[in-house]
């Protein structure tokens, strides 16, 4: 008999951003790993046609020393489906809905978009008009048909009407037609037959009440398919060119991955995965821990929260004026990465310097870059500042050209009012000026931004820590971190590549959701667990598509209100393992769902009402799959000193010791100002801060006690 063969060793992450690929290479044989053994690479983006940047970089990794034969799974976080939304680079759609609903884009919410601006004008529907037909077909709340249907003649119309308009995908929203998925779909599959083009049923996607966002995530799921599909079938082609014969995925908006065929399916699913790449790295990295991530790439900054080490998931996010109402990772942007640009704004009665949200991207890049960019960007302003060094940035392999940095950011403080009455004479004074107002304006947007996100859940900056990566996530947390008072900073190993490690690491995972809308009590729990088995033995099912043996968590939950309360509250019901899930009936104790509710009104919005009733809204099931353990080390290596230079970080020059982490031994913890070079970041450490790191190669920068009182 032949010996069995050896478990294949290596998962590959890839993220596309708008400046670098980044590809990471993680040990997926089961065994438990540090961050510091994975293999990082990055390679510039290439706008025109993403997947080429992705088999030129993967290509460079396997060189690296990993054997294509031992890579078990990649798994691939893409901005190209939400790049085209923004943009409008999306199919031609048309919509079929029931007779009476053809306004439903129109009309929306009925909100505008801004409550004291009788100018404002409200955002253009995602198809016109003119392409949304009519049918007599439509159901009530409980799944019953109201109407006669569509009979074969009204068919044949509608069928003419819509090749008529040329669409190149068609979505079908019906009303009430989450109660009745079969039915809808059915009319999904006739019109596909009839105009032999992709045709996409609004229940299918998601069916949960709430006709304008049902209706337009399935207009949003059918624009970028035709788009998706090319993208995912070209990366297959490029993997196969490279020889790869291993498990795709593809990360998803909730923090988790699914199959390249299931994306294909659902691509929408996909449209937020990049920023919820390294909120999902974070929560496998350090579970049980309240985190806030700081992502800082190229083009913006991402804000994410972890509570209890679980990423808090949303589903109000929006893409452009769009809702999404599946569940996503909440991850809040600014537009504030190292590409953005610093720049003069004279639209008021005075001259104010202001970052982004425009960028530089990757091409020509910020000023530094010397790659014909003149615009400044706060890279730029790192560079002039000192903090980062233009020999040595990532790892000396991308050399950069400090004189340009400062004669770009020379040029944006010409004028009055950039520098708080810093001597504007020479370049150098006004590349000071630009460079310590960048950095205020970025710290402060980033800031108010902070403190939004975790005042809608009831939280405080200070109770968290800031876990910092991408780019510049390093280079500017603990300024952030003095701004809004928190005393905690982590910078992770691979930090320049998180996001690449979380699609690399992220688990299988996928959601459901079903409305329910009844009372929570003893008397109607029967109802309530029936409706949860059904979303159990659905997930259950899609699990078994996904190439997945390991066991895994079943999570069931439920949006949860006051009778005339006008918003939900998501509660846990239960939780158990995918093998309980499998062989034991669901058990749910209404007193459970009730006390959890009460503990969450209590800290949102700061009572309870124990004689209302408690109704359900929506049951949501999700099945989650993880990787192997991930080690992060605690208490190893330290520092050795490379260097020293000037810093400006707080309008004043501060010399600095330029340290790198030591392969063995070296000083345990370094004072502040400093600032610590690594491959793939720069990390500040200003002064009253103090840097320690791990055996697993993770910086934690710690306020001191003095600062806190202070």
């Amino acid at each position: 008999m032949a010996a069995p063969a050896a478990p294949r060793r290596w998962r590959i992450g890839i993220d596309v951003g708008g400046t670098f690929t980044d590809l990471v290479a993680v040990p997926g044989d089961g065994s438990s790993w540090s961050l510091a053994d994975a293999i990082t690479h990055k390679v510039p983006s290439t706008p025109h046609d993403p997947s080429e940047g992705v088999e030129t970089g993967l290509a460079q990794l396997l060189e690296r020393g990993i054997d294509v034969a031992d890579v078990a799974s990649v798994a691939h976080g893409t901005t190209i489906g939400l790049n085209a939304i923004l943009q409008g680079r999306v199919a031609r759609a048309a919509l079929v809905t029931s007779r009476g609903h053809r306004d439903v884009l129109q009309i929306a919410r009925a909100r505008m978009p801004r409550s004291f601006d009788l100018h404002a004008t409200p955002a253009a529907p995602i198809v016109p008009r003119e392409h949304v037909l009519e049918t007599d077909h439509r159901f009530a709340s409980d799944g019953d048909a109201v109407g006669a249907g569509v009979d074969p003649a009204e068919l044949d119309r509608l069928v003419a009407r819509l090749r008529a308009l040329t669409p190149e995908v068609v979505a079908v929203s019906l009303l009430g037609g989450y109660a009745a998925r079969e039915a809808e779909q059915e009319l999904a599959d006739r019109l596909a037959r009839a105009l032999d083009v992709p045709v996409t049923s609004a229940a299918a996607v998601w069916p949960e009440a709430g006709e304008y966002e049902r209706t337009t995530l399935a207009l949003l799921d059918a624009q970028i398919t035709p788009l998706m599909t090319g993208y995912f079938t070209a990366l297959r082609e490029r993997l196969a060119r490279l020889r790869v014969d291993a498990r795709v995925y593809i990360t998803t908006s909730n923090g988790g991955s699914v199959s390249i065929d299931s994306a294909i399916r659902r691509p929408v699913q996909t449209v937020l995965s990049g920023p919820a790449g390294g909120v999902s790295a974070a929560a496998t990295a350090w579970p049980g821990t309240d985190m806030v991530t700081l992502d800082m790439g190229g083009t913006s900054s991402d804000i994410g929260v972890l509570r209890g080490g679980r990423p808090v998931l949303t589903t109000t996010a929006t893409v452009g004026p769009h809702p999404l109402m599946t569940p996503v990772v909440e991850v809040s942007a600014i537009g504030a990465g190292g590409g953005s640009v610093i720049w003069d704004d004279r639209s008021g009665s005075r001259s104010v310097l202001r970052v982004g949200p425009t960028s530089v991207g990757a091409v020509p890049g910020p000023a530094a870059y010397d790659a014909g960019g003149t615009e400044p960007a706060l890279t730029d302003a790192y560079v002039h500042a000192g903090i980062i060094d233009p020999a040595t940035f990532l790892g000396g392999t991308f050399p950069l050209r400090g004189d340009l940095a400062t004669a770009a950011l020379a040029r944006v403080a010409e004028h009055d009012g950039t520098d708080d009455g810093t001597d504007v004479g020479t370049p150098d004074a006004r590349a000071d000026g630009a460079a310590d107002a960048a950095f205020r304006v970025a710290s402060a947007g980033m800031a108010a931004r902070l403190r939004t996100v975790l005042a809608a859940h009831g939280e405080v900056p200070e109770r968290y820590t800031f876990v910092a990566f991408g780019g510049a996530g390093g280079t500017h947390a603990a300024l952030l971190a003095d701004e809004v008072g928190v005393s905690r900073v982590l910078v992770p190993a691979a930090a320049g590549t998180f996001c690449a490690l979380g699609a690399a690491i992220a688990p299988v995972r996928r959601d459901v959701a079903r409305t329910v809308r009844t009372v929570v009590a003893e008397a109607t729990l029967d109802d309530l667990t029936a409706a949860c088995a059904e979303l159990e033995a659905e997930v259950l099912g899609w699990l078994r598509t996904q190439d997945v043996d390991a066991v895994g968590t079943v999570t069931l939950s439920a949006d949860l209100r006051y009778a005339g309360q006008p918003t939900t509250l998501e509660v846990e019901l239960a939780a158990r393992s995918t093998t309980d899930a499998a062989t034991a009936p669901l058990r749910l104790a209404a007193d459970v769902g009730l006390r959890r509710f009460a503990e969450q009104h209590e800290r949102v919005h700061g009572f309870v009402d124990a004689a209302a009733t408690v109704r359900a809204e929506t049951v949501r099931a999700s099945v989650t799959v993880h990787p192997g353990e991930v080690r992060t080390g605690r208490g190893g290596s330290g520092f050795v000193k490379t260097g020293a230079r000037d810093v400006r970080y707080d309008a004043v020059p501060r010399p600095a010791g330029v340290w790198a982490l030591a392969a063995d031994g070296g000083e345990a913890s370094v004072a502040g100002p400093a600032v610590v070079e690594k491959a793939d970041t720069t990390v500040l450490v200003p002064a009253g801060w103090t840097a320690t790191t791990d055996d697993g190669g993770n910086l934690h920068l710690v306020r001191d006690r003095s600062e806190q009182e202070d």
